[in-house]
Protein backbone atom coordinates (compact mmCIF):
# COMPACT_ATOMS: atom_id res chain seq x y z
CA UNK A 1 0.00 0.00 0.00
CA UNK A 2 2.83 2.36 0.90
CA UNK A 3 4.47 1.68 -2.45
CA UNK A 4 1.25 2.52 -4.28
CA UNK A 5 1.01 5.88 -2.48
CA UNK A 6 4.64 6.71 -3.37
CA UNK A 7 4.08 5.72 -7.00
CA UNK A 8 0.91 7.85 -7.08
CA UNK A 9 2.79 10.94 -5.87
CA UNK A 10 5.61 10.30 -8.36
CA UNK A 11 3.04 10.00 -11.15
CA UNK A 12 1.32 13.21 -9.95
CA UNK A 13 4.67 15.03 -9.93
CA UNK A 14 5.35 13.91 -13.48
CA UNK A 15 1.93 15.18 -14.53
CA UNK A 16 2.66 18.61 -12.99
CA UNK A 17 6.07 18.74 -14.72
CA UNK A 18 4.54 17.70 -18.06
CA UNK A 19 1.81 20.36 -17.64
CA UNK A 20 4.43 23.03 -16.93
CA UNK A 21 6.49 21.96 -19.93
CA UNK A 22 3.35 22.16 -22.06
CA UNK A 23 2.55 25.67 -20.81
CA UNK A 24 6.10 26.95 -21.39
CA UNK A 25 6.90 25.25 -24.68
CA UNK A 26 3.52 25.23 -26.41
CA UNK A 27 0.78 27.29 -24.74
CA UNK A 28 3.05 30.27 -23.86
CA UNK A 29 5.22 30.00 -26.97
CA UNK A 30 3.66 33.02 -28.71
CA UNK A 31 3.91 35.16 -25.59
CA UNK A 32 7.58 34.40 -24.97
CA UNK A 33 8.36 34.62 -28.67
CA UNK A 34 6.91 38.15 -28.74
CA UNK A 35 8.70 39.07 -25.52
CA UNK A 36 11.98 37.78 -26.93
CA UNK A 37 11.44 39.69 -30.17
CA UNK A 38 10.83 42.92 -28.27
CA UNK A 39 13.94 42.44 -26.27
CA UNK A 40 16.23 42.08 -29.28
CA UNK A 41 14.52 44.21 -31.92
CA UNK A 42 14.93 47.97 -31.64
CA UNK A 43 13.88 50.95 -33.77
CA UNK A 44 16.31 53.89 -33.86
CA UNK A 45 14.78 57.10 -35.23
CA UNK A 46 16.75 59.23 -37.72
CA UNK A 47 16.14 62.99 -37.79
CA UNK A 48 15.64 64.66 -41.17
CA UNK A 49 17.72 67.72 -41.98
CA UNK A 50 15.39 70.70 -42.37
CA UNK A 51 14.76 71.69 -45.98
CA UNK A 52 16.62 74.62 -47.54
CA UNK A 53 14.74 77.74 -48.66
CA UNK A 54 15.93 79.38 -51.89
CA UNK A 55 15.00 82.67 -53.51
CA UNK A 56 13.85 82.88 -57.14
CA UNK A 57 17.48 82.82 -58.35
CA UNK A 58 18.23 79.67 -56.31
CA UNK A 59 20.25 81.62 -53.74
CA UNK A 60 20.00 79.91 -50.29
CA UNK A 61 18.20 82.28 -47.92
CA UNK A 62 17.64 79.78 -45.08
CA UNK A 63 19.97 76.82 -44.64
CA UNK A 64 21.56 74.58 -42.00
CA UNK A 65 25.06 74.59 -40.53
CA UNK A 66 26.48 71.48 -38.81
CA UNK A 67 26.90 71.96 -35.07
CA UNK A 68 27.26 69.74 -31.99
CA UNK A 69 25.60 69.46 -28.60
CA UNK A 70 27.18 68.22 -25.36
CA UNK A 71 24.99 66.14 -23.03
CA UNK A 72 25.60 64.76 -19.54
CA UNK A 73 24.41 61.50 -18.04
CA UNK A 74 21.44 61.99 -15.70
CA UNK A 75 21.45 61.31 -11.94
CA UNK A 76 25.12 62.21 -11.43
CA UNK A 77 25.95 62.90 -7.80
CA UNK A 78 27.33 66.33 -7.05
CA UNK A 79 30.93 65.20 -6.70
CA UNK A 80 30.87 63.27 -9.99
CA UNK A 81 29.05 66.13 -11.70
CA UNK A 82 31.70 68.64 -10.56
CA UNK A 83 34.49 66.35 -11.72
CA UNK A 84 32.84 65.92 -15.13
CA UNK A 85 32.31 69.69 -15.53
CA UNK A 86 35.90 70.34 -14.44
CA UNK A 87 37.07 67.88 -17.07
CA UNK A 88 34.89 69.57 -19.72
CA UNK A 89 36.13 73.06 -18.82
CA UNK A 90 39.60 72.15 -20.13
CA UNK A 91 38.17 71.97 -23.65
CA UNK A 92 35.03 74.12 -23.82
CA UNK A 93 33.71 77.21 -22.06
CA UNK A 94 31.68 76.28 -18.96
CA UNK A 95 29.91 78.73 -16.69
CA UNK A 96 27.56 78.63 -13.70
CA UNK A 97 24.49 78.46 -16.00
CA UNK A 98 25.54 74.99 -17.17
CA UNK A 99 25.53 73.66 -13.60
CA UNK A 100 22.13 75.25 -12.86
CA UNK A 101 20.64 73.97 -16.11
CA UNK A 102 21.73 70.41 -15.35
CA UNK A 103 20.32 70.58 -11.83
CA UNK A 104 17.01 71.92 -13.17
CA UNK A 105 16.55 69.08 -15.66
CA UNK A 106 18.00 66.28 -13.51
CA UNK A 107 14.68 64.83 -12.40
CA UNK A 108 14.36 61.33 -10.96
CA UNK A 109 11.90 60.66 -13.80
CA UNK A 110 14.32 61.73 -16.50
CA UNK A 111 16.49 58.91 -17.84
CA UNK A 112 17.73 60.75 -20.94
CA UNK A 113 21.06 62.50 -21.27
CA UNK A 114 20.72 66.20 -20.42
CA UNK A 115 21.87 68.83 -22.97
CA UNK A 116 24.14 71.43 -21.37
CA UNK A 117 25.78 73.10 -24.36
CA UNK A 118 24.19 73.41 -27.80
CA UNK A 119 25.20 74.52 -31.30
CA UNK A 120 28.97 74.22 -30.74
CA UNK A 121 30.93 74.86 -33.92
CA UNK A 122 32.68 71.92 -35.54
CA UNK A 123 36.14 73.50 -35.36
CA UNK A 124 35.83 73.94 -31.58
CA UNK A 125 35.30 70.21 -30.99
CA UNK A 126 37.33 68.71 -33.82
CA UNK A 127 40.61 68.31 -31.88
CA UNK A 128 39.07 67.22 -28.57
CA UNK A 129 36.37 64.89 -29.90
CA UNK A 130 38.17 61.61 -29.00
CA UNK A 131 39.07 62.86 -25.53
CA UNK A 132 35.49 63.79 -24.67
CA UNK A 133 34.12 60.48 -25.91
CA UNK A 134 36.33 58.60 -23.43
CA UNK A 135 34.31 60.03 -20.55
CA UNK A 136 31.33 57.77 -19.88
CA UNK A 137 29.31 60.71 -18.46
CA UNK A 138 29.53 62.76 -21.65
CA UNK A 139 27.59 62.28 -24.86
CA UNK A 140 28.06 64.23 -28.12
CA UNK A 141 25.23 64.62 -30.62
CA UNK A 142 25.34 66.24 -34.03
CA UNK A 143 22.78 68.95 -34.74
CA UNK A 144 22.06 71.70 -37.25
CA UNK A 145 21.78 75.42 -36.66
CA UNK A 146 19.37 77.31 -38.92
CA UNK A 147 21.12 80.23 -40.62
CA UNK A 148 19.43 83.29 -42.17
CA UNK A 149 22.17 85.10 -44.13
CA UNK A 150 20.00 88.10 -45.11
CA UNK A 151 19.05 88.78 -41.48
CA UNK A 152 16.48 91.61 -41.14
CA UNK A 153 16.00 92.00 -44.90
CA UNK A 154 13.96 88.79 -45.26
CA UNK A 155 12.83 88.10 -41.71
CA UNK A 156 9.14 88.92 -42.16
CA UNK A 157 8.96 86.53 -45.11
CA UNK A 158 11.05 83.66 -43.77
CA UNK A 159 10.13 83.86 -40.11
CA UNK A 160 12.31 81.64 -37.92
CA UNK A 161 12.56 78.27 -36.17
CA UNK A 162 12.72 77.50 -32.48
CA UNK A 163 12.44 74.63 -30.01
CA UNK A 164 9.14 72.79 -30.20
CA UNK A 165 6.98 73.21 -27.10
CA UNK A 166 4.80 70.47 -25.62
CA UNK A 167 1.67 71.67 -27.43
CA UNK A 168 3.46 71.44 -30.77
CA UNK A 169 4.87 68.00 -29.90
CA UNK A 170 1.37 66.77 -29.01
CA UNK A 171 0.17 67.82 -32.47
CA UNK A 172 3.19 66.28 -34.19
CA UNK A 173 4.88 63.54 -32.09
CA UNK A 174 7.88 63.38 -34.47
CA UNK A 175 8.96 66.77 -33.05
CA UNK A 176 9.97 64.88 -29.89
CA UNK A 177 12.98 63.68 -31.89
CA UNK A 178 13.36 66.57 -34.35
CA UNK A 179 12.98 69.20 -31.57
CA UNK A 180 12.93 72.20 -33.92
CA UNK A 181 9.83 73.65 -35.61
CA UNK A 182 8.80 76.70 -37.63
CA UNK A 183 7.49 79.55 -35.52
CA UNK A 184 6.69 82.28 -38.06
CA UNK A 185 6.73 83.17 -41.76
CA UNK A 186 7.38 80.54 -44.45
CA UNK A 187 9.13 78.44 -41.79
CA UNK A 188 5.73 78.08 -40.13
CA UNK A 189 3.31 77.98 -43.07
CA UNK A 190 5.42 75.33 -44.87
CA UNK A 191 6.68 73.65 -41.69
CA UNK A 192 5.36 70.20 -42.64
CA UNK A 193 7.29 70.18 -45.92
CA UNK A 194 10.47 71.70 -44.47
CA UNK A 195 10.49 69.43 -41.39
CA UNK A 196 9.89 66.29 -43.44
CA UNK A 197 9.46 62.77 -42.08
CA UNK A 198 11.49 60.79 -39.57
CA UNK A 199 13.55 57.89 -40.81
CA UNK A 200 14.45 54.87 -38.73
CA UNK A 201 16.76 51.86 -38.47
CA UNK A 202 15.48 48.48 -37.33
CA UNK A 203 18.30 46.70 -35.51
CA UNK A 204 18.99 43.67 -33.32
CA UNK A 205 20.76 44.39 -30.05
CA UNK A 206 22.25 42.14 -27.38
CA UNK A 207 21.71 42.31 -23.64
CA UNK A 208 24.17 45.19 -23.40
CA UNK A 209 22.19 47.18 -25.97
CA UNK A 210 24.95 46.81 -28.52
CA UNK A 211 23.84 46.62 -32.14
CA UNK A 212 24.72 43.22 -33.56
CA UNK A 213 22.71 43.38 -36.79
CA UNK A 214 20.99 46.02 -38.93
CA UNK A 215 17.76 44.72 -40.44
CA UNK A 216 16.24 47.63 -42.33
CA UNK A 217 16.78 51.37 -42.93
CA UNK A 218 14.16 53.95 -43.95
CA UNK A 219 15.91 57.23 -44.62
CA UNK A 220 14.44 60.56 -43.44
CA UNK A 221 13.21 62.99 -46.07
CA UNK A 222 12.44 66.71 -46.16
CA UNK A 223 11.55 69.13 -48.94
CA UNK A 224 13.40 72.17 -50.23
CA UNK A 225 11.38 75.26 -51.13
CA UNK A 226 11.93 77.93 -53.78
CA UNK A 227 10.27 81.33 -53.40
CA UNK A 228 9.06 83.93 -55.89
CA UNK A 229 11.00 86.44 -53.78
CA UNK A 230 14.09 87.97 -55.41
CA UNK A 231 16.65 88.63 -52.66
CA UNK A 232 18.41 91.22 -54.86
CA UNK A 233 15.24 93.31 -55.20
CA UNK A 234 14.34 92.73 -51.55
CA UNK A 235 17.75 93.97 -50.39
CA UNK A 236 17.61 96.97 -52.73
CA UNK A 237 14.20 98.14 -51.45
CA UNK A 238 15.14 97.55 -47.80
CA UNK A 239 18.27 99.67 -48.20
CA UNK A 240 16.25 102.33 -50.01
CA UNK A 241 13.77 102.65 -47.13
CA UNK A 242 16.59 102.58 -44.59
CA UNK A 243 18.51 105.31 -46.43
CA UNK A 244 15.39 107.50 -46.67
CA UNK A 245 14.39 106.53 -43.09
CA UNK A 246 10.86 105.74 -44.26
CA UNK A 247 8.91 103.46 -41.95
CA UNK A 248 6.30 101.32 -43.62
CA UNK A 249 5.80 98.56 -46.14
CA UNK A 250 6.38 97.90 -49.85
CA UNK A 251 4.77 95.10 -51.88
CA UNK A 252 6.05 94.23 -55.35
CA UNK A 253 3.88 91.63 -57.05
CA UNK A 254 3.33 90.31 -60.53
CA UNK A 255 -0.23 90.96 -61.70
CA UNK A 256 -0.69 87.17 -61.67
CA UNK A 257 -0.02 87.04 -57.91
CA UNK A 258 3.65 86.01 -57.61
CA UNK A 259 5.14 88.24 -54.89
CA UNK A 260 8.73 89.17 -55.75
CA UNK A 261 9.32 91.45 -52.75
CA UNK A 262 7.67 92.26 -49.43
CA UNK A 263 9.70 94.77 -47.45
CA UNK A 264 8.90 96.14 -44.01
CA UNK A 265 11.04 98.76 -42.33
CA UNK A 266 12.15 98.69 -39.59
CA UNK A 267 12.67 94.96 -39.19
CA UNK A 268 14.46 92.42 -36.97
CA UNK A 269 17.15 89.76 -37.30
CA UNK A 270 15.49 86.32 -37.35
CA UNK A 271 18.78 84.65 -36.30
CA UNK A 272 18.10 86.01 -32.78
CA UNK A 273 15.31 83.46 -32.28
CA UNK A 274 17.04 80.27 -33.41
CA UNK A 275 18.94 79.69 -30.15
CA UNK A 276 16.33 81.42 -28.03
CA UNK A 277 16.13 85.21 -27.84
CA UNK A 278 17.36 86.92 -24.70
CA UNK A 279 14.95 88.87 -22.50
CA UNK A 280 16.87 92.06 -23.25
CA UNK A 281 16.58 91.63 -27.02
CA UNK A 282 12.90 90.64 -26.79
CA UNK A 283 12.00 93.71 -24.72
CA UNK A 284 13.91 95.88 -27.16
CA UNK A 285 11.78 94.51 -30.02
CA UNK A 286 8.34 94.67 -28.42
CA UNK A 287 8.91 98.10 -26.85
CA UNK A 288 9.96 99.68 -30.14
CA UNK A 289 7.22 102.15 -31.17
CA UNK A 290 7.84 101.41 -34.86
CA UNK A 291 6.86 97.72 -34.50
CA UNK A 292 9.84 96.02 -36.17
CA UNK A 293 8.40 92.59 -35.31
CA UNK A 294 5.14 93.20 -37.21
CA UNK A 295 4.80 92.06 -40.83
CA UNK A 296 3.06 95.29 -41.81
CA UNK A 297 2.37 94.13 -45.37
CA UNK A 298 -0.08 91.44 -44.24
CA UNK A 299 -0.83 92.19 -40.57
CA UNK A 300 -0.56 95.97 -40.35
CA UNK A 301 -4.01 97.56 -40.76
CA UNK A 302 -4.29 101.20 -41.85
CA UNK A 303 -6.98 103.57 -43.09
CA UNK A 304 -6.62 103.35 -46.88
CA UNK A 305 -7.64 106.89 -47.69
CA UNK A 306 -8.06 107.44 -51.40
CA UNK A 307 -6.54 104.15 -52.63
CA UNK A 308 -10.02 102.58 -52.47
CA UNK A 309 -11.45 105.23 -54.83
CA UNK A 310 -10.77 103.40 -58.14
CA UNK A 311 -12.63 100.30 -56.93
CA UNK A 312 -15.45 102.37 -55.46
CA UNK A 313 -15.73 104.38 -58.69
CA UNK A 314 -16.09 101.14 -60.67
CA UNK A 315 -18.79 99.89 -58.28
CA UNK A 316 -20.74 103.16 -58.59
CA UNK A 317 -20.60 103.28 -62.40
CA UNK A 318 -21.54 99.61 -62.75
CA UNK A 319 -24.52 100.07 -60.41
CA UNK A 320 -26.17 102.29 -63.03
CA UNK A 321 -26.62 105.10 -60.50
CA UNK A 322 -23.63 107.17 -61.59
CA UNK A 323 -22.98 108.49 -65.09
CA UNK A 324 -19.15 108.55 -65.41
CA UNK A 325 -19.24 111.37 -67.95
CA UNK A 326 -21.70 113.57 -66.09
CA UNK A 327 -19.91 116.36 -64.21
CA UNK A 328 -20.72 117.08 -60.59
CA UNK A 329 -19.92 120.43 -58.97
CA UNK A 330 -17.46 120.34 -56.07
CA UNK A 331 -17.53 123.50 -53.94
CA UNK A 332 -15.02 122.10 -51.43
CA UNK A 333 -17.48 120.52 -49.02
CA UNK A 334 -20.79 118.71 -48.70
CA UNK A 335 -23.21 119.51 -45.91
CA UNK A 336 -25.16 116.74 -44.16
CA UNK A 337 -27.33 117.84 -41.28
CA UNK A 338 -25.40 120.46 -39.35
CA UNK A 339 -21.98 119.14 -40.30
CA UNK A 340 -19.76 120.01 -43.23
CA UNK A 341 -17.72 117.17 -44.78
CA UNK A 342 -14.78 118.93 -46.38
CA UNK A 343 -12.72 118.15 -49.43
CA UNK A 344 -8.94 118.10 -49.09
CA UNK A 345 -8.79 121.14 -51.39
CA UNK A 346 -10.13 124.35 -49.89
CA UNK A 347 -12.44 126.00 -52.44
CA UNK A 348 -13.11 122.73 -54.22
CA UNK A 349 -12.36 121.36 -57.69
CA UNK A 350 -15.20 122.83 -59.73
CA UNK A 351 -16.91 120.52 -62.23
CA UNK A 352 -15.78 116.91 -61.83
CA UNK A 353 -16.34 113.68 -63.78
CA UNK A 354 -15.00 110.20 -62.87
CA UNK A 355 -11.63 110.86 -64.56
CA UNK A 356 -10.97 114.06 -62.66
CA UNK A 357 -12.35 112.52 -59.48
CA UNK A 358 -9.65 109.85 -59.62
CA UNK A 359 -6.89 112.08 -60.98
CA UNK A 360 -7.40 114.82 -58.38
CA UNK A 361 -8.76 112.47 -55.69
CA UNK A 362 -11.90 114.58 -55.23
CA UNK A 363 -13.48 113.80 -51.87
CA UNK A 364 -16.82 115.51 -52.55
CA UNK A 365 -17.38 113.32 -55.62
CA UNK A 366 -16.96 110.22 -53.45
CA UNK A 367 -19.11 111.63 -50.64
CA UNK A 368 -21.91 111.78 -53.22
CA UNK A 369 -21.19 108.19 -54.28
CA UNK A 370 -21.59 107.21 -50.64
CA UNK A 371 -24.98 108.92 -50.49
CA UNK A 372 -26.02 107.22 -53.75
CA UNK A 373 -25.05 103.68 -52.79
CA UNK A 374 -25.21 103.39 -49.00
CA UNK A 375 -22.72 101.61 -46.78
CA UNK A 376 -24.09 98.06 -47.11
CA UNK A 377 -23.86 98.13 -50.91
CA UNK A 378 -20.36 99.66 -50.79
CA UNK A 379 -19.05 97.16 -48.22
CA UNK A 380 -20.49 94.14 -50.03
CA UNK A 381 -18.79 94.99 -53.33
CA UNK A 382 -15.49 96.28 -51.92
CA UNK A 383 -15.12 92.96 -50.10
CA UNK A 384 -15.60 91.18 -53.40
CA UNK A 385 -12.77 93.31 -54.81
CA UNK A 386 -10.25 92.36 -52.14
CA UNK A 387 -10.87 94.60 -49.13
CA UNK A 388 -12.10 93.48 -45.71
CA UNK A 389 -11.10 89.84 -46.21
CA UNK A 390 -7.90 87.81 -46.21
CA UNK A 391 -6.14 87.56 -49.55
CA UNK A 392 -5.04 83.97 -48.91
CA UNK A 393 -1.32 84.74 -49.09
CA UNK A 394 0.79 81.77 -47.95
CA UNK A 395 2.10 83.46 -44.80
CA UNK A 396 0.71 83.07 -41.26
CA UNK A 397 -1.00 85.79 -39.22
CA UNK A 398 -2.63 87.67 -42.10
CA UNK A 399 -5.33 90.08 -40.92
CA UNK A 400 -8.49 90.83 -42.86
CA UNK A 401 -8.83 94.49 -41.86
CA UNK A 402 -12.27 96.09 -41.57
CA UNK A 403 -14.80 96.87 -44.26
CA UNK A 404 -17.67 98.06 -42.06
CA UNK A 405 -21.41 97.93 -42.66
CA UNK A 406 -24.48 98.43 -40.46
CA UNK A 407 -24.47 94.89 -39.07
CA UNK A 408 -20.73 95.08 -38.27
CA UNK A 409 -21.20 98.22 -36.18
CA UNK A 410 -24.23 96.79 -34.41
CA UNK A 411 -22.27 93.67 -33.42
CA UNK A 412 -19.13 95.58 -32.51
CA UNK A 413 -20.53 98.60 -30.67
CA UNK A 414 -24.24 97.80 -30.23
CA UNK A 415 -24.99 101.07 -32.05
CA UNK A 416 -26.81 102.13 -35.20
CA UNK A 417 -25.09 103.45 -38.32
CA UNK A 418 -24.94 107.17 -39.13
CA UNK A 419 -24.91 108.75 -42.59
CA UNK A 420 -21.72 110.65 -41.75
CA UNK A 421 -19.95 107.32 -41.24
CA UNK A 422 -20.93 106.35 -44.79
CA UNK A 423 -19.29 109.53 -46.10
CA UNK A 424 -16.10 108.84 -44.15
CA UNK A 425 -15.99 105.24 -45.43
CA UNK A 426 -16.44 106.51 -49.01
CA UNK A 427 -13.03 108.19 -48.85
CA UNK A 428 -11.30 105.35 -47.00
CA UNK A 429 -11.56 106.87 -43.52
CA UNK A 430 -13.61 106.20 -40.41
CA UNK A 431 -13.76 102.51 -39.51
CA UNK A 432 -12.21 101.28 -42.77
CA UNK A 433 -8.86 99.49 -42.32
CA UNK A 434 -6.86 97.61 -44.95
CA UNK A 435 -3.48 95.94 -45.34
CA UNK A 436 -0.87 96.79 -48.01
CA UNK A 437 -1.25 93.29 -49.54
CA UNK A 438 -5.02 93.85 -49.94
CA UNK A 439 -4.32 97.14 -51.68
CA UNK A 440 -1.79 95.47 -54.01
CA UNK A 441 -4.26 92.69 -54.88
CA UNK A 442 -7.03 95.22 -55.60
CA UNK A 443 -4.65 97.23 -57.79
CA UNK A 444 -3.91 94.09 -59.81
CA UNK A 445 -7.68 93.65 -60.23
CA UNK A 446 -7.99 97.19 -61.63
CA UNK A 447 -5.03 96.52 -63.95
CA UNK A 448 -6.10 93.16 -65.41
CA UNK A 449 -9.70 92.48 -64.43
CA UNK A 450 -8.64 89.42 -62.37
CA UNK A 451 -8.18 89.18 -58.60
CA UNK A 452 -4.97 87.23 -57.84
CA UNK A 453 -4.22 85.15 -54.77
CA UNK A 454 -0.75 86.38 -53.74
CA UNK A 455 1.92 83.67 -53.50
CA UNK A 456 5.35 83.73 -51.84
CA UNK A 457 6.34 80.13 -52.65
CA UNK A 458 7.10 79.19 -56.27
CA UNK A 459 7.67 75.47 -55.80
CA UNK A 460 8.10 72.73 -53.24
CA UNK A 461 10.87 70.40 -54.47
CA UNK A 462 9.94 70.18 -58.16
CA UNK A 463 6.22 70.82 -57.76
CA UNK A 464 5.35 74.27 -59.13
CA UNK A 465 2.54 76.21 -57.47
CA UNK A 466 0.42 77.70 -60.25
CA UNK A 467 -1.06 81.23 -60.08
CA UNK A 468 -4.66 81.48 -58.89
CA UNK A 469 -6.65 84.24 -60.62
CA UNK A 470 -10.25 84.81 -59.54
CA UNK A 471 -12.90 86.16 -61.89
CA UNK A 472 -14.83 88.46 -59.53
CA UNK A 473 -16.03 91.24 -61.83
CA UNK A 474 -19.48 91.40 -63.40
CA UNK A 475 -19.95 91.94 -67.15
CA UNK A 476 -20.79 95.61 -66.51
CA UNK A 477 -17.68 96.08 -64.38
CA UNK A 478 -15.50 94.55 -67.10
CA UNK A 479 -17.07 96.92 -69.61
CA UNK A 480 -16.40 100.02 -67.49
CA UNK A 481 -12.99 99.15 -66.03
CA UNK A 482 -11.07 100.94 -68.89
CA UNK A 483 -12.54 104.21 -67.57
CA UNK A 484 -11.02 103.54 -64.16
CA UNK A 485 -7.67 102.67 -65.73
CA UNK A 486 -7.69 105.95 -67.65
CA UNK A 487 -8.29 107.84 -64.40
CA UNK A 488 -5.41 105.96 -62.75
CA UNK A 489 -3.17 106.79 -65.72
CA UNK A 490 -3.99 110.49 -65.25
CA UNK A 491 -2.98 110.25 -61.55
CA UNK A 492 0.59 109.45 -62.62
CA UNK A 493 0.93 111.24 -65.97
CA UNK A 494 -1.56 114.06 -66.59
CA UNK A 495 -1.10 117.67 -65.40
CA UNK A 496 -2.70 117.96 -61.98
CA UNK A 497 -2.43 114.23 -61.25
CA UNK A 498 -1.74 113.72 -57.55
CA UNK A 499 1.41 111.65 -58.30
CA UNK A 500 2.55 113.27 -61.59
CA UNK A 501 5.07 115.70 -60.08
CA UNK A 502 6.60 113.12 -57.73
CA UNK A 503 7.33 110.23 -60.08
CA UNK A 504 10.62 110.12 -61.95
CA UNK A 505 10.74 109.62 -65.72
CA UNK A 506 10.47 105.99 -66.81
CA UNK A 507 10.69 104.42 -70.29
CA UNK A 508 7.02 103.44 -70.01
CA UNK A 509 3.88 104.84 -68.40
CA UNK A 510 2.52 103.55 -65.11
CA UNK A 511 -0.93 104.04 -63.57
CA UNK A 512 -1.90 104.28 -59.94
CA UNK A 513 -3.57 106.03 -57.05
CA UNK A 514 -2.29 108.10 -54.17
CA UNK A 515 -3.77 108.11 -50.69
CA UNK A 516 -3.33 110.44 -47.73
CA UNK A 517 -5.00 108.68 -44.83
CA UNK A 518 -5.64 110.83 -41.77
CA UNK A 519 -4.92 109.32 -38.38
CA UNK A 520 -6.64 112.05 -36.35
CA UNK A 521 -9.73 114.17 -37.03
CA UNK A 522 -9.67 117.88 -37.75
CA UNK A 523 -12.17 119.92 -35.69
CA UNK A 524 -14.96 121.69 -37.62
CA UNK A 525 -13.89 125.15 -36.38
CA UNK A 526 -10.39 124.79 -37.91
CA UNK A 527 -10.54 126.84 -41.10
CA UNK A 528 -6.96 126.46 -42.28
CA UNK A 529 -5.35 123.05 -42.06
CA UNK A 530 -1.71 122.64 -41.15
CA UNK A 531 0.59 121.14 -43.75
CA UNK A 532 1.62 117.56 -43.04
CA UNK A 533 5.23 118.56 -42.37
CA UNK A 534 3.99 121.05 -39.73
CA UNK A 535 2.34 118.28 -37.73
CA UNK A 536 4.00 116.13 -35.06
CA UNK A 537 5.18 112.80 -36.52
CA UNK A 538 2.48 110.64 -34.91
CA UNK A 539 -0.28 113.01 -36.13
CA UNK A 540 0.81 112.97 -39.77
CA UNK A 541 -1.28 111.03 -42.26
CA UNK A 542 -0.20 107.65 -43.63
CA UNK A 543 1.01 107.99 -47.20
CA UNK A 544 -0.08 105.55 -49.91
CA UNK A 545 0.95 105.13 -53.53
CA UNK A 546 -0.24 102.01 -55.32
CA UNK A 547 0.66 101.54 -58.99
CA UNK A 548 0.82 99.08 -61.86
CA UNK A 549 2.98 99.07 -64.96
CA UNK A 550 3.62 99.17 -67.78
CA UNK A 551 0.24 100.84 -68.27
CA UNK A 552 -0.78 99.18 -71.54
CA UNK A 553 0.62 95.75 -70.69
CA UNK A 554 0.41 95.44 -66.89
CA UNK A 555 3.03 93.09 -65.47
CA UNK A 556 3.77 94.38 -61.97
CA UNK A 557 2.06 96.05 -59.05
CA UNK A 558 4.14 98.25 -56.73
CA UNK A 559 2.31 99.32 -53.58
CA UNK A 560 3.97 101.60 -51.03
CA UNK A 561 2.60 102.53 -47.62
CA UNK A 562 4.74 105.00 -45.66
CA UNK A 563 3.67 105.38 -42.05
CA UNK A 564 3.03 109.01 -41.11
CA UNK A 565 4.55 110.02 -44.43
CA UNK A 566 2.03 112.74 -45.25
CA UNK A 567 1.00 113.11 -48.88
CA UNK A 568 1.12 109.81 -50.82
CA UNK A 569 2.84 111.07 -53.96
CA UNK A 570 5.38 113.18 -52.10
CA UNK A 571 6.33 110.45 -49.61
CA UNK A 572 6.40 107.45 -51.95
CA UNK A 573 6.87 108.76 -55.52
CA UNK A 574 10.66 108.55 -55.55
CA UNK A 575 10.74 105.11 -53.90
CA UNK A 576 8.21 103.66 -56.35
CA UNK A 577 10.08 105.14 -59.32
CA UNK A 578 13.35 103.60 -58.14
CA UNK A 579 11.68 100.20 -57.78
CA UNK A 580 10.44 100.25 -61.38
CA UNK A 581 13.96 101.18 -62.51
CA UNK A 582 15.31 98.21 -60.58
CA UNK A 583 12.72 95.90 -62.16
CA UNK A 584 14.01 97.01 -65.56
CA UNK A 585 17.66 96.56 -64.50
CA UNK A 586 16.99 93.04 -63.19
CA UNK A 587 15.27 92.09 -66.45
CA UNK A 588 11.74 91.72 -65.08
CA UNK A 589 10.36 94.39 -67.40
CA UNK A 590 11.67 94.46 -70.96
CA UNK A 591 11.73 97.93 -72.50
CA UNK A 592 11.02 98.22 -76.23
CA UNK A 593 10.28 101.88 -76.69
CA UNK A 594 7.39 103.57 -74.91
CA UNK A 595 4.46 101.34 -74.07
Amino acid sequence: MRLKVILFFIFLLYLVILGKVYLISIASHNYYDLLSSNNIHKKIYLKPVRGIIYDSNHIPIAYNELRFSLLLKPHLKEKELNQTLQFLSKYVDIDEKVFKNYKKQNSVYNHNYIPILEYIKYNKLFNVFPLLLQNKNIKIESDYLRIYPFKEKLSHILGYVGKANQKEIDKNPSLKYIKITGKNGIEKSYNKELTGKLGYKEVIVNARNKIIKELNVTYPKSSNIELNIDSRLQTYIFNLLKKENKKGSIVVMKTTGEVVAIVNYPSYDDNLFVRGISTKEWKKLINNHFNPFLNKAIAGVYPPGSVIKPALGLIAISSGRLNPYKKIFCPGFIEVGKRKFRDWKVGGHGMVDIFKAIKRSVDVYYYKIGLLLGIDYIAKHLRRMGFGKKTGIDLPNERKGIMPDKLWKLKRYQQGWFIGETLNASIGQGYVLVTPIQTAVDTALMATGKLPVPRIVKKVDNKIIKPNLQDVLSKKEKRYIPLIRRGMWEVCNAPGGTATNYLEKLPFDIAGKTGTAQVHSIPQDVKKRKREDELAYWKRSHAWLTTYGPYKHPQFVVTAMIEHGGHGGHAAGKVVSEIYKKLIQLGYIKVKGKR
